[in-house]
């Protein structure tokens, strides 16, 4: 997740707010608990607020206790339980004042908490992501020293790791990665760990690999279009053992900020033994903010940042995806295109979500939103409250 620099760029070009989805009309009511009953879309059993960041406007300690801002999901199923982990802060501003929290649940709907992971002292700490690596569980995660600047500049990016044996007892952050490097989600394919990982500047993305989780060696660029501005980047290993890479490319500050189109996600691939990769074509009008992707059967989907380029407000929401075959192509190889299935339940800053599936058909996902009564433009909400939810999906409704 790139820093909020940009909240000193044309803040006010994307500023006001809109009813959204849970009661048109409806207020977020004063000293009453937030408790949103947003309608849900047919393929989703249950959406509700897991972690509030409402109400603790005077918590200050964010190293020690959950505070306003909630954000950066993810989750796995190990261990015969299910876990998540979230980042909590004051806002989206980089610093040390931030922890990640650690969660356990023995169905996927009930969690509890285990573990509290505190930011280095002088560093931010931010986008966790689990894997797997022997026995133990795994948490890569990203410090930058707490310095605002144009694009994540400057801010001496360095890719950590912490493991446990049981999920309660957790290692001292260790760097897995040179400096100046953001790992995106580590996915393990014929015994070797690869990451994707984007330099400060939004400047490149290259892939990294590793055999035991720990000592990453660098290896072919996936994408170096610097103009593009290229960061967070999903990585897909398709039934060939070809690599999909969905590269989010943010272009320029108008594009970022969500003043003007095209928005677009580069597509990358590469075969084994991925040292080169090659970039045929972008998905034009979808920018994939802190993407997600998981085969269910056959299809592949998304959940990723939706970016209404229509309202002037600027406003986000979480949106599920599918990629699928197109132009007499096949999802294996391209080209691909990429469809919307529908938004779940969220507004302002939101989106970078995890899942794990609770059995065929059925996957408990977490995410996290701000306020959807306010449904504040995402520039400001990056400073306002936000909180972690959780829902299911149903794949097998989803059309």
């Amino acid at each position: 997740m790139r820093n909020a620099w940009l909240s000193l760029l044309l803040v006010a070009a994307c500023n006001g707010s809109s009813s959204n989805t849970p009661d048109a009309g409806a207020e977020d009511a004063g000293d009453e608990p937030y408790d949103p009953q947003p309608a849900l879309p047919s393929w989703m059993d249950d959406a509700h607020v897991f972690v509030s960041g409402h109400d603790l406007e005077n918590e200050q300690d964010c190293r020690d206790v959950i505070c306003r801002h909630n954000e950066n999901v993810d989750m796995i199923a190990w261990n015969g339980a299910y876990w998540l982990v979230h980042r909590t802060a004051r806002s989206q501003v980089l610093g040390p004042n931030s922890a990640l929290h650690v969660y356990r649940s023995d169905d996927g709907a009930s969690f509890t908490e285990t573990a509290l992971i505190q930011a280095p002292s002088d560093r931010d700490l931010r986008d966790p992501h689990f894997y797997v690596v022997g026995n133990d569980l795994y948490i890569h995660a990203i410090t930058r020293l707490p310095v605002s600047s144009v694009r994540d500049t400057s801010v001496d990016s360095i890719s950590v790791a912490t493991h446990s044996s049981d999920g309660a007892t957790w290692s001292a952050l260790q760097n897995i990665g040179p400096e100046g490097w953001s790992f995106w989600r580590a996915k393990k394919n014929n015994g070797v760990y690869y990451s994707a990982a984007y330099a400060d500047g939004d400047a490149s993305v290259s892939l990294f690999s590793s055999t035991d989780g720990l000592a990453w060696t660098q290896g072919a660029q996936v994408y170096g279009v610097t103009a593009d501005t290229p960061l967070e980047t999903e990585l897909v290993f398709m039934p060939s053992g070809r690599m999909l890479a969905l590269v989010r490319t943010d272009g320029s500050d108008a594009v970022y900020l969500g003043q003007q189109p095209p928005i677009s996600t580069r597509v990358c691939w590469a075969i084994p033994p991925y040292d080169s990769f090659s970039c045929p074509q972008t998905l034009d009008g979808v920018r994939l903010d802190g993407p997600l992707a998981f085969f269910w059967k056959t299809r592949l989907f998304v959940i990723a940042r939706k970016h209404i380029l229509t309202d002037t407000l600027c406003r986000k929401r979480t949106a599920l995806y599918e990629i699928v075959p197109q132009g007499g192509g096949t999802l294996d190889g391209g080209p691909i295109g990429i469809k919307e299935i529908g938004e779940i339940p969220s507004a302002g800053d939101t989106s970078y979500a995890g899942y794990a599936m609770l059995d065929a058909n059925r996957a408990v996902v977490g995410w996290y939103s701000g306020d959807l009564y306010l449904d504040e433009s995402w520039q400001t909400a990056i400073f306002d409250l936000t909180d972690i939810w959780l829902g299911t999906i149903d794949f097998s409704r989803v059309p």
